[in-house]
């Protein structure tokens, strides 16, 4: 007759095999959770630049188109609210072909420093213009890549049609939750841009 092995051997053998197939299994699963953890997190992260990429192109476009539209159309006067992406926190816009004052760009540099370094080169570009007899105000515009400057700055530069001011050579607004509003006024081949009044309180 056979010998077979004592019962509690077969239990405890059992019971060692159960114990280290649920290690595996623990392993397996703490592998697969870091995986999705890893590749949710860029999965999301790309996700959220890329839908924060659409918002600044469509600000950006929104902007280009709105004050080129109006440069056209004398007369005309606008209120524009624009949507900026969020963490923009001030715009400033510059007239690159105005002459810069140096009491004015140093009020320009207290606001943005970028800015105010564009306005410099747009500047040495009106005196280059002027000594060889060509329109300076056209070569301070035409000259220079930029001329809105959010803060911090953006991905891609920004250049819209010529714009104009009251009395000054740029200005800036502040940003308030993602939005900002202007007046625009069409001037023919440029727009007036100006700030939009505060209510008096009564």
């Amino acid at each position: 007759m056979e010998e077979q092995c004592p019962r509690g051997k077969n239990v405890s053998s059992n019971r060692r095999g159960m114990v280290i197939g649920m290690v595996f299994v623990y392993i397996l699963v703490g592998i697969t959770f870091a995986l999705v953890l890893i590749f949710g997190y860029q999965a999301i992260s790309g996700f959220l630049q890329s839908s924060e990429e659409v918002a600044f192109v469509q600000f950006k476009t929104d902007l280009e188109n709105s004050i080129k539209r109006l440069s056209t159309e004398y007369g005309s006067v606008r209120i524009e609210v624009y949507t900026t992406p969020l963490g923009y926190e001030k715009v400033c816009f510059v007239d690159l072909g105005y002459e810069n004052i140096p009491g004015e760009i140093q009020d320009l540099c207290e606001q943005d420093q970028y800015a105010c370094a564009v306005w410099e080169d747009a500047a040495e570009a009106q005196q280059e213009a002027l000594s060889q007899g060509k329109d300076p105000r056209a070569a301070g515009h035409e000259d220079v890549a930029e001329n809105v400057f959010l803060q911090p700055l953006g991905p891609v530069k920004i250049k819209v049609s010529p714009i104009r001011f009251a009395d000054k050579g740029f200005h800036c607004e502040n940003v308030v939750q993602g939005t900002f509003t202007l007046r625009l006024e069409g001037l023919g081949a440029s727009t007036k841009i100006s700030p939009i009044e505060s209510p008096a309180e009564p």
